[in-house]
């Protein structure tokens, strides 16, 4: 069966939710009580978050409007928890709790059972302002004084607050994830070789590995006559750099969990150079401005990569290409190359990679722009949040096994995910971006003010 008729077949089409209807059903029985009061029930609409709706009160005799408003959270249920003939229970969420009783609002939580047309109503300030339940989030209700009818106009008069003085709620409860910039190492060799060499320069051993003619990488260290490398350097051609009698090999554990501050640092260095061996060729890294960068020279012009972002896939520029013209006719060109300033950091029991987004500008896709450093404070300056963020999934993405980096040879360091918090509370995204550059990282403007006055830009 091919995977198009396999999905017509579990396609099922839309339902309404037994518990959709239940709670429908909840919002009906108020609705009616509350019209015996002869009261008004004002329903909050489909992006209620809380509170399912509102009690105006009215004088019951001549309908005079009474000043007093409550809001209601209904939570309609098929059965009571520990229901006997005197009580019931029930739990409230958290965070409803803690959203209820902020703000000057009267709340009011109805529990019902519409299967028995039973009701039950309890002042959610009023019950948790005692001691008593102060620390709890549940609720016993008892059924001859909380049943909620129209009897119960009186007693919600009492608490209703008075439109005069306003009404207000604590801000809406919406949780939210947030993501660190460190990349969980999940995984690297689990042996760590160390052998003495004579050699004591790295360019006299680069020069020894490469007349082996045998590839290398440059995936090691050479501290105190010692060479140290995730590498069996028993094997060629590391062999003919160190002196076999001397190898020995350590757990990696006993390194990178090491109370030694000395060994512990060795480590990090370690993983600083196979990370640098292993992102070679695409991704070299530049020891002048600490950072690696996509590599692409002027010639081979632009180019976009794939990564996957918070919710789909998405292209974004890891190498723009851009000219403008001078004043006295010149045409210049440069690059800017999508980089990352990177540092492993053990936090706890785990090892992540801390990612810092930037950026290099290039002349030929090598040498550093004449610019570089104010087209870098400038697009920092214009960048926002999104832009940022853009650019830190994309390294997280590209850093993981799955993508191209790895296809043709073993990972020797293995990533995860960003390290995430979940937040009980969130931020208003819609304000908080109001501020925010429009656009993803590619729109970001290349304006006059990211380059010094006797430019004349034509881009």
């Amino acid at each position: 069966m091919d995977r198009m008729s396999s999905t017509r077949q579990s396609h099922k089409g839309k339902t309404l939710s037994r518990q959709g209807v239940l709670g429908q059903k909840g919002i009906n029985l108020i609705e009616g009580i509350v019209l015996e009061m002869a009261s008004r029930w004002t329903p909050s609409g489909p992006n209620e978050v809380g509170i399912d709706g509102y009690i105006e009160l009215f004088d019951p005799g001549n309908g005079a409007p009474l000043g007093r408003t409550l809001a209601v959270q209904s939570k309609a249920v098929s059965d009571f928890l520990n229901d006997s003939p005197d009580t019931f229970d029930y739990w409230c969420d958290r965070r409803d709790l803690d959203y209820w009783l902020q703000g000057n609002a009267p709340v009011i939580l109805i529990i019902s059972r519409p299967a028995s047309d039973e009701a039950y109503w309890v002042s959610i300030k009023d019950y948790f302002s005692d001691p008593e339940h102060k620390n709890s989030t549940k609720i016993t209700f008892l059924k001859k004084t909380q049943r909620f009818t129209s009897d119960s106009h009186r007693s919600l008069l009492e608490i209703g607050r008075s439109p005069e003085i306003g009404l207000y709620l604590a801000p809406v409860p919406r949780g939210e994830r947030l993501h660190s910039n460190l990349l969980l190492l999940e995984n690297c060799p689990a042996k760590i070789y160390v052998a003495s060499t004579d050699l004591r320069k790295p360019r006299e051993i680069w020069t020894k590995l490469h007349q082996t003619g045998h590839e290398t990488d440059g995936a090691w260290l050479l501290r105190d006559k010692r060479l140290i490398a995730f590498h069996d350097l028993s094997e060629m051609p590391w062999s003919t750099v160190c002196d076999l009698g001397t190898l020995e090999d350590f757990d990696t554990a006993e390194w990178s969990d090491s109370e030694d501050i000395d060994r512990r640092r060795q480590f990090t260095q370690l993983l600083n150079q196979t990370l640098r061996a292993h992102l070679y060729p695409s991704v070299r890294y530049w020891p002048d401005e600490d950072c690696y960068a996509y590599a692409r020279t002027i010639d081979e012009g632009p180019l976009k990569l794939p990564y996957r972002s918070l919710k789909r896939k998405s292209d974004i520029s890891v190498v723009s290409r851009f000219k403008t013209t001078t004043r006295d006719g010149r045409t210049l060109q440069w690059l800017r190359h999508l980089a990352f300033r990177g540092q492993f950091r053990r936090l706890g029991e785990q090892w992540y990679l801390e990612i810092t987004p930037t950026y290099r500008f290039t002349r030929d896709g090598h040498y550093l722009a004449r610019l570089h450093e104010d087209w870098l404070k400038g697009i920092k300056r214009l960048e926002g949040n999104r832009a940022v963020l853009s650019v830190l999934l994309f390294w997280a993405d590209y850093l993981r096994p799955r993508t191209d980096l790895f296809e043709d040879r073993d990972a020797p360091l293995r990533f995860g995910k960003l390290l995430g918090f979940e937040m009980e509370v969130g931020i208003n995204d819609k304000q908080w971006l109001s501020h925010d550059p429009k656009g993803k990282f590619e729109e970001i403007p290349i304006t006059e003010e990211l380059f010094l006055p006797n430019l004349d830009l034509e881009i």
